[in-house]
């Protein structure tokens, strides 16, 4: 109550004393009210416009507004200034207004113009921003994509992000489900079928088989604000997320060293501080189920608490015949995280975290494709081509689930020094430890009369790191910085080993399952150590030019990388090979941004970023290499049209990929690689389009299109001597996604919504050296339901839906196998058939 005494002495001085015929809230102003904290923005509003201003402190603690500049109606600027933010004005008498919280204060920022006047520098926001329903405009969309919350709109980066409630729309809870294409840009597949590692490519740019520890990805991948450096332990279910952001191209100023295909930027839910639970349950097909807890206890001494708990699994979609063996794709995940968030002033909070989960999965089914021409096939009569997706596998073959074992702790400290000023620390240990457990069942050697075959194929990957980050950020007057440094160190270490777990009689029409070796050493193993600091700062001044509507953006990283490591064994023997890297360098990057309205941006980017150099541990020399870079220029136009119901952004990119890390397989030895720097430099062009309509009230229409082409140097075999053309993997020319989704008006049982989606990509190429390509598809994928059923002191909601509506089926990966005693064929891999369940979701 004192509190709101003190705002409404301080906010109705300007209102004594005013007289006329016309109210002061009917007449125009003049408006000049920069972005500021909402307690200094109700005074300086009230003081421009004649009126009263109530408000309670609690309700506005937190919450920035909205600049305002130009002439309007006090009614009209009020709205401009609390839009997109937790606050609501309401008339209140002739001459004043009381302002509420209609949600939990949250620090928004937005730019507005009135009359198409400039608006000053957005000052630097780190809080979550809760999901705003918006019944006439499409949402505002808030990223970190340069380490501080603004809209996306106003980034000059071609990005997208996916909330919430649109993850949950599209079924993602984990990186796997990113497979569907639902980011035309985003490839991700698991590596060679395994349910142990991914392969996640970003305009052209992919990791390789960065299942190697020696050997680190292409892209990015941010939790928290904390670096993944293994792509192993990526299967785990995400907890509950605020946003996923994907930032498309190199990002080496402000995420470092291999950004060089983009960024993914993962956002988590903060604790509340307020009692609520929300609890999912889920059955699907494929004897499918699933349990999903979100609890956010009552803040107790200045301290939030949020426990997440996850528990799912799901039978295989391919028969494994062999009883008490696994299914091919069958999985069981489990998790549990907590956060506590502790603010002791206002300024001042501490969000710690701890998470552990464990994820079993049994690894994809290789498929027998086309055969190599002018090669032996010897398949014996129980093996045979599969040119279509099977539900059944041909032989029986033992199958473990690969086990996936990830936790860790984070600390991110926050010092609001003052609106203009914030210091941020994020610390974090991870740990993982992953085995693979693969069976090709016939698929990769040939038949012999009383031979082996059914190759399984063991690994295990150890590794944890540390990594700690320093952020400031700030803004001046017309200056907003941010500064960085950064730590990362990492140890790790693998082995793999394979044998032959089936035994056939002499006219291949029978077959045994042999035991597997007892004590048998590993064919090959490996240690690894790497070290990377860095520095970075980036810069955006806005001169007093063009009414504030050009920015000028520069960046610089500095990295020292450090790494060395070891084969340990090879071949089963003990080796001593040993490989050591280490980089200075510097990565720059640049934009020019122009404001051409309140609702219309263009923006020209270029950046610099690269991959460190590594070793492969399927060299039979350990073979090193050296680091690649990416040059990348970037033109881009961002606009919103028709009272922000329409939405278009599009980017067109032209970028020198140099030293490019290629891959290439032993033809005698199909599990023999090497890695070499190409010579010369790769050039990828292309074009990205990301629309979005909301031509009617709960109807959303959105739209996303990539295109991709490019041009890879002669590279020289290893294996050959011959120079050849290479391609760039998992990069469709043509890519494409879409969705509608219709909210039906609220009823008395509650709210009907709609929702369709698909996915379109042409085929890509699966590995560097082969010419064998994936299908081109179409998938389309639904979901129904009823929101907001209010049920005792919450609400349930319950939803039907349904993937691959069309069982279409397409490959997915392939990988050419070749050799003495092999099956010289083309593995492949296929799409999941339709699956469909029902979720039930309930909230207090």
């Amino acid at each position: 109550m004192m509190h709101s005494l003190k705002f409404a002495l301080a906010c109705g001085v300007a209102g004594i004393g005013l007289a006329g015929a016309v109210p002061a809230f009917a007449q125009k102003r003049d408006f000049d009210v920069p972005s500021m904290p909402a307690s200094r923005a109700i005074q300086t509003f009230a003081r421009q416009s004649g009126v009263s201003l109530l408000a309670s402190g609690e309700a506005l603690r937190g919450v920035t507004t909205n600049s305002v500049r130009g002439k309007a109606e006090v009614q009209e600027a009020l709205d401009e200034m609390l839009r997109g933010t937790s606050l609501k004005a309401t008339k209140s008498g002739d001459n004043a207004y009381f302002i509420r919280s209609v949600l939990r204060p949250a620090k928004i920022a937005y730019t507005s113009y009135i009359d198409r006047q400039a608006a000053p520098i957005t000052p630097p926001l780190v809080e979550e921003v809760p999901a705003q329903k918006n019944d006439f405009g499409l949402e505002e969309i808030i990223v970190t994509a340069q380490k501080r919350a603004e809209s996306l709109q106003k980034t000059p980066i071609s990005a997208t992000a996916l909330g919430s409630a649109q993850l949950e729309t599209l079924g993602i809870s984990n990186i796997n489900d990113m497979t569907s294409g639902a980011i035309p840009s985003l490839r991700v597949a698991p590596f060679s079928g395994r349910a142990s590692s991914y392969n996640i490519t970003m305009r052209g740019i992919a990791s390789g088989d960065a299942a190697q520890i020696s050997r680190d990805a292409g892209i990015a991948i941010y939790v928290d604000g904390v670096y993944l450096g293994r792509v192993q332990g990526l299967g785990s279910e995400l907890f509950e997320v605020e946003r996923m952001e994907i930032l498309r191209g190199p990002q080496g100023t402000l995420f470092g060293r291999n950004a060089v295909g983009g960024a993914l930027n993962i956002v988590s839910k903060k604790p509340t501080g307020e009692f609520g639970l929300d609890q999912k349950f889920e059955v699907s097909n494929y004897e499918g189920r699933g349990l999903v807890t979100h609890l956010n206890l009552p803040k107790f001494a200045g301290i939030s608490v949020k426990i997440d708990g996850v528990l799912k699994r799901r039978d295989g979609w391919i028969d494994n015949p062999l009883a008490g063996a696994k299914d091919w794709n069958s999985y069981s995940r489990r998790g549990i995280r907590v956060s506590a968030l502790w603010e002791p002033t206002e300024s001042l909070s501490f969000l710690y975290s701890f998470d552990k989960s464990r994820d079993a999965s049994a690894g994809g089914y290789e498929q027998i494709g086309e055969l190599i021409p002018a090669a032996s096939h010897q398949f014996g009569p129980l093996i045979q081509q599969e040119p279509r997706r099977v539900t059944r596998g041909r032989l029986g073959a033992p199958l473990e689930p690969s086990i996936g074992k990830v936790e860790g702790h984070g600390l991110t400290a926050s010092l609001q020094v003052n609106d203009d000023l914030e210091i941020k620390s994020i610390t974090a240990y991870r740990k993982l430890s992953q085995t693979t457990y693969d069976q090709a069942a016939g698929a990769f050697y040939g038949f012999s009369p009383n031979g082996n075959s059914g190759r399984t194929s063991l690994a295990d990957v150890d590794q944890d790191q540390f990594s700690q980050e320093l952020q400031i950020i700030g803004s001046l007057d017309r200056l907003k910085y941010t500064l960085g440094a950064f730590y990362y160190e990492e140890d790790a270490d693998d082995w793999a080993y394979s044998f032959r777990s089936l035994a056939w009689n002499a006219t291949g029409t029978d077959y045994s399952i042999v035991d597997k070796p007892v004590n048998a050493p590993a064919d090959r193993a490996s240690v690894n150590h790497s070290k990377s600091t860095a520095l970075y700062g980036q810069l955006t001044y806005t001169p007093a030019l063009f009414d504030d509507r050009l920015h000028l953006t520069g960046g610089l990283r500095y990295t020292k990388d450090k790494k060395r490591g070891g084969l340990t064994t090879l071949r089963g023997v003990p080796s001593t090979l040993a490989y050591r890297f280490s980089s200075s360098r510097l990565d720059p990057g640049a934009s020019i941004s122009f404001d051409v309205s309140n609702a219309t941006q263009v923006y020209l980017r270029w950046g610099v970023a690269y991959r460190a150099g590594g070793a492969n541990s399927r060299s039979v020399t350990f073979r090193s290499f050296g680091e690649e870079e990416v040059e990348s220029w970037e033109a881009g136009l961002k606009t919103e049209f028709w009272n922000r119901k329409g939405r278009f952004n599009i980017a067109l990119f032209d970028m020198s990929y140099r030293d490019i890390q290629v891959d290439f397989v032993n033809p005698a030895t199909p599990t023999n690689f090497e890695t070499m720097n190409a010579n010369g430099t790769a050039k990828i062009k292309g074009i990205e389009i990301d629309a979005a309509l909301r031509p009617l009230p709960g109807l959303t229409i959105d739209g996303s299109y990539s295109y991709l082409h490019y041009r890879m140097p002669l590279t020289l075999n290893p294996f050959t001597g011959l120079p050849v053309t290479t391609f760039l993997t998992y990069t469709p020319k043509h890519a494409a996604s879409s969705s509608i989704q219709y909210r039906f008006a609220e009823t008395a049982i509650g709210t009907p919504f709609i929702h369709f989606d698909g996915s379109y990509a042409t085929g890509s190429h699966s590995f560097p050296g082969d010419p064998y390509k994936t299908d081109s598809y179409f998938t389309a994928n639904s979901r129904i339901g009823l929101e907001e059923i209010l049920v005792g002191s919450g609400t349930l909601s319950s939803s039907f839906w349904m993937k691959n509506i069309f069982n279409e089926q397409h490959k997915t990966s392939t990988v050419l196998v070749s050799g003495n005693g092999t099956t010289n064929a083309n593995w492949t891999w296929y799409n999941m058939p339709r699956t469909y369940g029902v979720e039930l979701r309930y909230r207090f």
